[in-house]
């Protein structure tokens, strides 16, 4: 499977080629794109970090759904391992959540 992503407007696309076949998907992310440059550098760095706990939360569920159609497709080992990875990945996110809460006071 190849996969290329193209950040746009918005969100950003994947783009999937496999058997043969190229399917791209949009994802659309809700956030500010404010350009008030009246923020100290730390609101900007407070406001990134939100919008990346959102936006590894948002990929968590997506590997979620594909893990499901894996298994779907009868394929639990493949299940197993993904959904192993998006417990990792949640982990992950979870402390970053942490620093943001700590960070916002």
């Amino acid at each position: 499977m190849h996969q290329d992503h193209d950040h746009i407007a918005g969100g950003h696309s994947h783009t999937h080629t496999h058997d043969g076949h190229t399917h791209t998907h949009h994802h659309h992310h809700d956030h500010d794109h404010s350009h008030d440059h009246s923020h100290t550098p730390m609101e900007e760095l407070v406001a990134l970090m939100k919008y990346m706990v959102g936006h590894n939360a948002a990929h968590a569920r997506e590997l979620a759904e594909l893990a499901e159609q894996l298994k779907a497709a009868g394929s639990d080992e493949a299940f197993e391992k993904v959904m192993s990875a998006v417990a990792d990945f949640n982990l992950g996110n979870n402390t970053l959540a942490e620093v943001l809460q700590e960070l916002e006071g």
